[in-house]
């Protein structure tokens, strides 16, 4: 009898659950629908991706999971194709809260160099406003946010020597904040800042301030179907959405095989099959991916010698961020003898015609092949 009532009742809390769960989706999805009644028209213009084709910016959070990142992932997102943000920290949550080891580096530092972004998330990933709260804006920035800048200009890769580039975006660890949190960030430190939701939850291209955003993970996703309906409403609406998750794990993978405890942690998680219906139906729908610096109109770069050169085509050589927009006039372009050997950030020179690459050491020449307009190659 006591064996039933426990089947019973936990029957009870499941389909409680699930109720929940599908009135907390109908409900981001209704506003989200009801504050976008006029659609973009999409037909006036050609849709021209960082300018004003819509799109998605899927973005994974703490960067203990890189292993689940770079064995799940990394094939899925493929070469410049889906760009994502991965978030990152300077420690593992588990194993004695360990400093990232030399082949975590290089697993992240090889996911950026296949196009994702590697952004922010909190040296010591710090509930921001309860932090500074309690001891204070300017410790918080002191202990959580100038550290994981510092830490990422000191690591390279252990084979190609390459860096991270300077964070552009970050995001609040828990989705924990306040205004004074945002405004002592942006723009001194960070283009884009990313929480949970607000609003109707799309982003403007071009954007400086705080970004909503949508977890998808498995413990708060109850039905794919949502996510697809809001997929059409960005399209519709001509802007972009931001999903936040944070372990890519099969299904069938059992968190407590990693040995690291706290089953809450494994809660979070997405697997590869429902992450696989998102990019298929954005590409249905045919969106751009985009990362969230990509979407705050910054032009990023791995080589420095290079962001050097482009940065000698722009009207403000040193302002702080190089505008993905200022880009787009530049038509010739002479790299001889510039010690370069990364392309990044040659993608968003879209109307490039011509370019002289001779003399240089670059091993990798895909990039050029993103470049609609590139017929004239040096090398």
């Amino acid at each position: 009898m006591i064996l039933l009532d426990n089947k019973f009742m936990s029957a009870l809390r499941s389909y409680r659950m699930k109720s929940f769960q599908h009135k907390y989706w109908k409900s981001i999805l209704k506003i989200m629908e009801r504050q976008n009644g006029e659609f973009y028209d999409n037909t006036i213009e050609p849709m021209l991706p960082f300018i004003n084709k819509p799109g998605i910016a899927l973005s994974f959070d703490d960067s203990f999971r890189v292993n689940h990142w770079y064995t799940y992932g990394k094939d899925i997102f493929g070469y410049y194709d889906v760009k994502v943000t991965f978030n990152i920290n300077t420690f593992h949550h588990f194993e004695n809260q360990r400093e990232h080891s030399q082949k975590e580096i290089d697993m992240l530092l090889e996911l950026q160099s296949n196009g994702h972004e590697i952004a922010h998330h909190g040296f010591k990933h710090t509930r921001a406003a309860n932090y500074s709260n309690e001891f204070g804006i300017s410790r918080w920035v002191e202990e959580d946010i100038l550290p994981l800048i510092n830490w990422m200009e000191e690591q390279s890769h252990s084979r190609t020597n390459e860096k991270f580039k300077k964070p552009v975006t970050y995001a609040f660890p828990f989705f924990n904040y306040n205004n004074d949190n945002i405004k002592e960030l942006v723009p001194k430190y960070f283009k884009i800042i990313r929480g949970h939701l607000y609003g109707d939850n799309l982003t403007a291209f071009n954007y400086t301030g705080f970004a909503p955003s949508i977890c998808i993970d498995n413990n708060k996703l109850s039905d794919v179907k949502y996510i697809i309906k809001m997929l059409k409403v960005a399209k519709q609406t001509g802007r972009n959405i931001i999903l936040t998750c944070h372990s890519i794990l099969p299904e069938e993978a059992v968190w407590e095989d990693s040995g690291w405890g706290w089953e809450k942690a494994g809660e979070w998680r997405i697997s590869p099959k429902t992450l696989q219906t998102f990019i298929n139906e954005a590409k249905k729908n045919d969106m751009e991916f985009y990362t969230t610096s990509e979407i705050a109109g910054v032009a990023t770069f791995i080589d420095r010698n290079l962001e050097k050169c482009i940065r000698e085509h722009i009207s403000n050589p040193i302002e702080p961020w190089v505008k993905i927009s200022d880009l787009s006039s530049i038509k010739e372009l002479d790299l001889s003898n510039k010690n370069i050997s990364n392309l990044d950030g040659l993608q968003y020179l879209v109307n490039l015609e011509k370019i002289n690459l001779s003399n240089n050491n670059i091993a990798d020449l895909r990039l050029l092949k993103k470049l609609p307009k590139l017929k004239d190659i040096n090398l």
